[in-house]
């Protein structure tokens, strides 16, 4: 009864009081009609059209006509498009009840198309032609709850986690994927790990204008990274001055944004707490101190001239909770597990253009603290990063350009737990050059060369590394990726004082991909070999991933990944509809870390589907989304079959999960507002990520921390909006 009577109030009495303030005299509203045709004066069925700034607008039928209502009055824009047309805005004057205007739209000329070189790499931003997904995406999207890491785990090469924290991409353990921003290494892109509970991002989609998501194969700037690269970009200049507020069952946040002629600042902050959220959900574990927490950010741009930017970003935020769990080190006994966190980071960017030169100096700061209790075992884990780039691209043509920087990192890790300390200190120098040519439309070429030398394990090395595309016609293309690619061991290793050598692997990737009127095809094939993993040279297998680690080690650790990835987008099927189907296949095994023999690891689904469609019904002013995502078993421990043929054999059921999400639009004044409530696991469905086992051989499942849950809330914007963003 408690559910229910807080589901109505945060999420049924907002809308209330949103349609009671926005219902108005009828008599008030001017009708706008009209018939869309192309240049030929043929009519053109389901063109939109709308008030720029509004959402205000309708379709036209099947002779071109339309006709919709507006409570605005003066001057406005009114914005007309087609798939394959041109976008066209006529000023109108509404001053009357009744508006009759037609409108005609030429249609594009489309040229032949240059390559871009797309193996391994998913570009999401609002800028390329290329793009399959935008920032909007991620929060239409029914199964990403309003999170970066939510939406990317939908497209091929991810694994579905909902236990662990990370990006585990193509066989790739969390510790393979790295997150950038505007070009620099994110020591801490996550919320503060919480045993068995899968943590969100620190930062919110629309922070970025774009996002380029490599699955492998990525080019020679970047380094420390086995698997993957998630690259975010944030905006270069406010295009106005705005404000936006949202109230949700796990907090509320607010930002801002001021313009002046050259420069702007933005400033956001937020308080959570999920209280309410957990009135209505029942979590399968117990939270003596529910999650609570806040910060804010701030970012500075300056743009004197069309050649230089500058942008300064901060952000801090503190949280805390207290969760029991099983323990680690016993699955039968419970314990109350404590954490408090506080990170800061900072980035600045510069950028300069001379001619044909651009270069462009970056430094990046964070700082992170943890203070955990493990039942009345106090833990502390602190860890900081200096990062500095330099880099220079010379523009010899249109055909052929060069890129060659460096970078330093330096960053530290300091971890306690009871009387036991441990730390390390690394320094990293890194070098790098990349030639991108394009002898012809049809051909990109693109050859690189990385240096790297770690002073902690006193090793260097060099990674040549290639990429090319070659355009099969008008809309597709093949391209082909692969170099070396080096990493530090992982941290759990290096705490202990052992420095062994770089881990190592090595790409191979060929892709298909077709992009016509909405409609985007790709298809893609991988090899990777692993060599130079990190070994535990143990007789007996620990399946706790917070085991303490001894000697002896060595680098005779190796693996395989490879597989075949689908995926198809469909914007055009049927008018204000938009489906994609994502799908990965890989076999992988490895001999690493403290496993005994090659063996698939528990963190991989063989087979990953994901399938997402949403639809805007402009009516209703209504966007709804769906999503299904399924895995099938994963692999696990059994300690009852330690011999080769059977290790890690048993699976676990498949992973299953049908979510929708439902959100209303409608404009108050001049402010654009969105109430939205999303369903995760509609039918409920009891998924096990894996099993452990006591030591009187008992199982015990390893379950999320929600089997099914429901989130609501409600966002206000000052700010320009366009329907075709949706």
């Amino acid at each position: 009864m408690i559910g229910m009577k807080a589901y109505f109030r945060f999420s049924i009495l907002p809308l209330l009081a949103v349609f009671l303030f926005i219902f108005k005299d009828l008599n008030a509203q001017s009708r706008i009609s009209g018939q869309v045709k192309d240049n030929t004066g043929n009519p053109l069925a389901f063109a939109s059209i709308f008030i720029e700034n509004t959402i205000d607008g309708s379709t036209t039928d099947s002779l071109g006509k339309y006709s919709f209502t507006t409570y605005e009055k003066g001057k406005h824009m009114l914005v007309a498009s087609f798939i394959g047309y041109e976008t066209k805005k006529d000023t109108i004057i509404i001053d009357k009840k009744s508006i009759i205007h037609n409108m005609n739209l030429m249609e594009l000329i489309v040229a032949v198309q240059e390559v871009v070189v797309t193996a391994g790499s998913f570009e999401a931003n609002n800028e390329r032609e290329v793009a399959v997904l935008k920032p909007l995406d991620i929060y239409t999207n029914a199964g990403a709850g309003g999170d970066i890491m939510g939406a990317i785990r939908t497209l091929p090469g991810t694994q579905a986690q909902s236990d662990q924290t990370g990006l585990f991409v193509r066989g790739g353990d969390a510790s393979e994927s790295t997150v950038i921003i505007d070009q620099m290494v994110v020591q801490n892109p996550f919320a503060s790990n919480v045993p068995g509970v899968s943590q969100r991002s620190r930062f919110t989609p629309f922070q970025f204008k774009g996002m380029s998501f490599s699955s492998g194969g990525y080019g020679a700037r970047y380094g420390q990274a086995l698997s993957s690269i998630l690259e975010l970009n944030t905006f270069d200049m406010a295009e106005s001055n705005n404000l936006n507020l949202s109230v949700g069952l796990t907090g509320i946040a607010s930002s801002g944004t001021k313009k002046w002629k050259s420069s702007a600042i933005e400033l956001t902050g937020h308080y959570d707490n999920v209280k309410p959220f957990y009135n209505l959900a029942k979590p399968n574990i117990y939270y003596y101190k529910v999650p609570v927490g806040g910060g804010f950010s701030a970012k500075y741009m300056l743009k004197n001239t069309e050649k230089d930017l500058l942008k300064i970003f901060i952000k801090y935020d503190l949280s805390s909770s207290g969760t029991d769990i099983p323990s680690p080190f016993n699955p039968d006994t419970i314990i109350p597990y404590g954490l408090k966190n506080k990170n800061a980071y900072f980035n600045s960017s510069y950028i300069h253009t001379y001619q044909k030169f651009i270069l462009r100096t970056s430094i990046s700061a964070s700082d992170n603290a943890d203070l955990i209790h493990w039942s009345d075992t106090v833990s502390n884990n602190k860890d900081w990063r200096i990062q500095g780039r330099a880099e220079v691209s010379y523009i010899f043509s249109r055909k052929l350009n060069l890129l060659v920087g460096t970078e330093l990192q330096r960053y530290q890790f300091d971890q306690s737990y009871d009387t036991l300390k441990y730390d390390y200190n690394e320094f990293l120098t890194a070098a790098y050059t990349e030639l991108e040519w394009k002898p012809a439309a049809w051909l990109a070429v693109k050859p690189g060369l990385r240096y790297e030398y770690s002073a902690l394990i006193e090793k260097s090395n060099i990674a040549p590394r290639l990429a090319l595309a070659i355009g099969t016609g008008r809309f597709s293309q093949i391209s082909l990726a692969g170099g070396m690619y080096f990493e530090d061991p992982d941290k759990k290793y290096l705490l202990v004082g052992y420095h062994p050598d770089f881990q190592k692997a090595v790409h191979y990737i060929a892709n298909f991909q077709w992009m016509r009127n909405n409609r985007t095809f790709r298809i893609e094939g991988y090899y990777k070999s692993y060599s130079q993993l990190v070994r535990e040279l143990h007789d007996t297998y620990d399946p706790n991933p917070y085991r303490f680690v001894y000697g002896p080690f060595n680098n005779s650790g190796n693996g395989y990944a490879q597989g075949i990835e689908l995926f198809w987008r469909d914007k055009a099927l049927i008018h204000n509809f938009d489906y994609w189907v994502s799908y990965s296949y890989i076999d992988t095994k490895r001999l690493y870390e403290k496993m005994l023999y090659k063996t698939t690891p528990s963190f991989v689904s063989n087979h990953n589907l994901n399938l997402l469609a949403k639809y805007f019904i402009d009516p209703l002013q209504v966007n709804i989304g769906v999503s299904y995502t399924y895995a099938s078993g994963k692999h696990y421990y059994n300690p009852q079959k330690t011999n080769e043929t059977d290790f890690m054999s048993d699976k676990t059921p498949a992973y299953q999960d049908l979510s929708m999400n439902l959100s209303y639009l409608l404009t108050i004044g001049r402010y654009f507002a969105v109430a939205y409530v999303s369903v995760d696991n509609i039918t409920g469905n009891k998924n096990i990520y894996g099993y452990r086992y006591s030591s009187d051989g008992v199982r015990h499942n390893i379950e999320p921390a929600l089997h099914r849950w429901i989130y609501a809330g409600f966002t206000i914007s000052l700010s320009k909006f366009s329907k075709e963003e949706l």
